[in-house]
């Protein structure tokens, strides 16, 4: 059987240098692909390195998660669009929008969720979604803008106690 794993962060750092750890031991129990999600201009060289040392095990991801949008630089966009360019096979993510966080800041998440969801649309490239507690406001978004042909979303869903 083939796994595809739709979402990680494995450049993180907090893997502390074990991808070719990890990435041996995924391989060895079946899983065929990996989408290695981006977050945010710093991260990006990490992403496009391990799609460079795993090719066809790596599709690399490059977008600005919600989280980290108070870190990104003037030239963002561009930034991105470049990335796209230079690294076979990647898609748009990770990207969204964010309410539950506390302490993070709604103002300015969708301007830059449709800015990045537009290159992906205009590149037919898919995209990767992050939301929580948004949803209503994010299908709203999706549906009067212009969409790539594929979004795949991790939803985080809390199922109370007792519920079958």
């Amino acid at each position: 059987m083939k796994l595809y794993d739709a979402h990680n962060h494995l450049q993180d750092e907090r893997f502390g240098g074990r991808q070719d750890e990890l990435m041996a031991q995924a391989s060895a129990v079946g899983v065929a692909q990996m989408v290695v999600n981006g977050s945010c201009e710093a991260d990006w060289p990490q992403v496009a390195e391990l799609a460079r040392r795993f090719p066809g095990l790596v599709v690399p991801s490059f977008g600005y998660h919600p989280w980290y949008l108070v870190e990104r630089t003037a030239r963002w966009e561009d930034e991105l669009r470049g990335w796209l360019d230079r690294t076979s096979g990647a898609v748009v993510g990770e990207i969204g929008l964010d309410r539950w966080k506390p302490g993070l800041a709604y103002e300015g998440q969708e301007a830059v969720f449709l800015a990045q969801l537009g290159i992906a649309a205009e590149r037919n490239l898919a995209a990767s979604m992050h939301c929580l507690q948004a949803w209503g406001r994010m299908l709203e978004l999706l549906r009067a803008s212009a969409r790539p042909s594929t979004l795949a979303s991790r939803a985080a869903v809390q199922i109370p106690a007792g519920a079958s």
